[in-house]
């Protein structure tokens, strides 16, 4: 059985290409956006991110969980 990626594509979060893309560790809501229920970090094939990006959230996200400003998990999985 060959899976329907029509949703897959349809759902992605790309963020708009002409705005300078910066993530700081402590904006909780704009991290929030690149983190799913679980609070695994959204890949780059689903965000649009480019790979330096992607690097930079990643880093901003590790940093932040470190912090404390987020949680390494959601609630529901602790």
């Amino acid at each position: 059985m060959s899976k329907s990626i029509g949703n897959a594509l349809a759902s992605k979060k790309k963020v708009s290409k002409n705005q300078v893309v910066f993530f700081d560790y402590r904006d909780e809501r704009k991290l929030k956006r690149f983190i799913n229920d679980q609070g695994k970090i959204i890949p780059r094939r689903i965000t649009g991110l480019s790979a330096k990006e992607q690097n930079l959230l990643t880093h901003s996200v590790k940093w932040a969980r470190f912090l404390a400003i987020i949680p390494y998990v959601a609630d529901e999985y602790k």
